[in-house]
């Protein structure tokens, strides 16, 4: 058949397309690298707290200098900071387009400098507690709640919180949460990712990077500068078969 070679070239190409399209924006996170400051995230400070997230450069912290790790991706990270007890909240809301394939997974990177002797985590990100209250976590919770909200209700899927006896100092470590089943009872809703820290006692670092979805049976779903790529090979190779058959010539498979 004239130019079945192209033909079939395109088809293959639309298929990969669609695809990949939609594993690409069944959830996506915006400027999850933070080398576009804070373009896309909202920062929330509880009412007379110290401090704020920060962009973290280099191997000090934003506001003490205290010795950090650099950033593991890039130039920058979000970093809390602050020569004073605060409670931090870093967030973007993000829509859920399509459903998602199985091993669906949210991952990023953080590092925790707790400088007080433990962690304290009652179930309030209040700094203002007369109890102690020195903790970092990280969750899936409605658009509906208030920023700093712990209800039930308002926080959807915990990904990451530390924990009486966890280390003090430690990261960048890179967290994988498996979110397929959550994004899926969600389809068409906008969810919101928070990061948030604590200190009523010491100083506390709580740095973020590397914030993205991934999806399919590795793990990992298709950069759009991969997929751009692969389509483009995939055009070319059209476009090669083409320029191969001559005007009016058909090619022939046998006798």
């Amino acid at each position: 058949m004239k130019h079945s070679y192209s033909i079939r070239a395109m088809q293959l190409v639309a298929t990969l397309a669609c695809a990949l399209c939609v594993q690409a924006h069944a959830a996506a996170i915006l400027n999850g690298g933070f080398e576009a400051a804070f373009s896309n995230w909202t920062r929330a400070d509880q009412v007379g707290s110290e401090g704020t997230f920060a962009l973290q450069t280099g191997t000090l912290s934003p506001v003490t200098l205290t010795p950090v790790p650099a950033p593991p991706q890039g130039l920058f990270a979000a970093m809390t900071d602050a020569e004073g007890p605060g409670s931090h909240v870093l967030y973007q809301d993000f829509l859920v387009t399509a459903p998602v394939t199985a091993n669906t997974t949210l991952s990023f990177s953080l590092f925790v400098g707790n400088r007080a002797t433990a962690f304290s985590a009652p179930p309030t990100l209040d700094f203002g507690t007369p109890t102690l209250n020195q903790q970092a976590r990280v969750d899936i919770m409605t658009t509906a709640a208030d920023p700093f909200s712990l209800a039930a209700a308002d926080v959807l899927q915990n990904l990451f919180r530390t924990l009486p006896g966890d280390p003090l100092v430690s990261g960048y470590n890179t967290m994988t949460v498996d979110v397929t089943a959550l994004l899926n009872a969600h389809l068409n809703e906008t969810l919101r990712l928070r990061f948030a820290e604590v200190d009523n006692v010491n100083l506390f670092q709580f740095g973020v990077d590397n914030v993205s979805f991934s999806s399919g049976p590795s793990g990992t779903v298709a950069e759009p500068s991969s997929w751009i790529l692969a389509l483009s090979a995939l055009l070319g190779l059209a476009s090669m078969r083409r320029r191969r058959s001559p005007p009016g010539v058909t090619a022939r498979h046998g006798r």
